[in-house]
């Protein structure tokens, strides 16, 4: 099978913080089903969703004072897990069960995030970069595709699907070959495109100024993020950037934010980038879906790869030799280390 994020020591979104509001939610991370809320304070908290009692799901409840109150007998349970009411006995008196498995959460960059590891998290969760900045203009999206987390994060750095993907609407054939330096390190991989020539499509017609030089840098980080970086000058950015959460082995949640700089006329932009962007998007989820459907048919995956798909080894890589108390989680991602693999490829689109 096709390696995935096995090291649970990271951070996931599991929601949009708006999503969280005076009632339970469930949600599955990494095959595993959470009961989200929020606490007495506000704060996320994340429960198995499983009342000890009956097994009723907490997320079918509501929350009392603070607590997730199970649908089914009443049983009350804290953002820890620690069931603090039985209706049924007499006030006060609750047997010493032991907690439910209450994960870390917290609200970041609008999204409610879950640590699924065993021990307590060494480091914040991802930062979407210029989120919020004063000059940057950002959109969301929010899409479930039916495909691995593997699928998804490829897919989302890949070049060479866009010119048949997404014929005309993101880049049109071109032959002329192109220089990718590829540069691995211990918890993410970086590719710069050197001096490459601008695609000729829809997208680049209504956003990319063509007198300007063009920056194109695609980013994998730990566990499952991937940032897509155009640049245009001092002024002119686009920047994709998607967090991928592991629902199934084959269904994965992918948070998406964009964000842009294009100075005074931005709102207006965005009217007509953001439809693109989803309509794009959409793409993607029907032909990862079609992959999906055929991986089943065969049964596993027997992929081959060549030296222009210039991250998937890269990502298996890191994935094969995860380990706990990765920081990759805290960065939006520019280190000052030294890359452990770095090669040049030439590529045509």
């Amino acid at each position: 099978m096709t390696p995935a994020p096995r090291d649970q020591n990271h951070w996931y979104i599991a929601a949009r913080a708006s999503d969280l509001r005076q009632t339970p939610i469930a949600r599955t991370v990494l095959g595993k089903p959470l009961a989200l809320f929020r606490d007495a304070r506000g704060h996320p908290a994340a429960l198995i969703d499983r009342c000890r009692h009956r097994n009723m799901a907490l997320s079918a409840g509501r929350i009392v004072d603070g607590c997730v109150q199970c649908p089914y007998h009443g049983w009350r349970y804290d953002g820890h897990g620690r069931c603090t009411e039985i209706p049924s006995l007499p006030p006060g008196r609750v047997p010493a069960f032991p907690p439910l498995r209450a994960y870390p959460a917290l609200e970041s960059d609008g999204y409610v995030w879950v640590f699924m590891g065993q021990e307590p998290p060494a480091a914040s969760p991802f930062r979407f970069p210029h989120l919020d900045k004063p000059g940057w203009t950002s959109f969301r999206m929010t899409t479930r595709f039916a495909a691995s987390a593997f699928a998804c994060v490829e897919n989302f750095l890949d070049c060479p699907h866009t010119v048949f993907v997404h014929k005309g609407w993101f880049r049109a054939r071109d032959p002329r070959p192109q220089q990718a330096r590829v540069r691995r390190y211990a918890e993410r991989v970086e590719v710069d495109f050197v001096d490459e020539v601008q695609a000729r499509s829809l997208v680049s017609a209504l956003f990319f100024p063509s007198r300007r030089p063009l920056a194109h840098t695609d980013r994998f980080f730990l566990p499952a993020i991937s940032r897509v970086d155009y640049g245009f000058g001092p002024d002119r950015d686009f920047i994709i950037t998607s967090q991928c959460t592991p629902v199934g082995e084959q269904e994965t949640m992918v948070y998406t934010v964009i964000t842009f700089r294009f100075g005074r006329i931005a709102p207006l932009v965005r009217l007509v980038l953001e439809p693109v962007c989803r309509f794009i998007l959409h793409q993607d989820v029907l032909v990862l879906a079609r992959q999906t459907r055929q991986l089943r048919r065969f049964g596993r995956p027997r992929f081959t790869s060549v030296e222009t798909d210039l991250f998937a080894r890269h990502i298996q890589a890191l994935w094969r030799r995860a380990r706990p108390g990765t920081r990759a989680g805290a960065t939006t991602g520019v280190e000052c280390e030294q890359p452990e693999l770095e090669r040049r490829v030439a590529i045509r689109f």
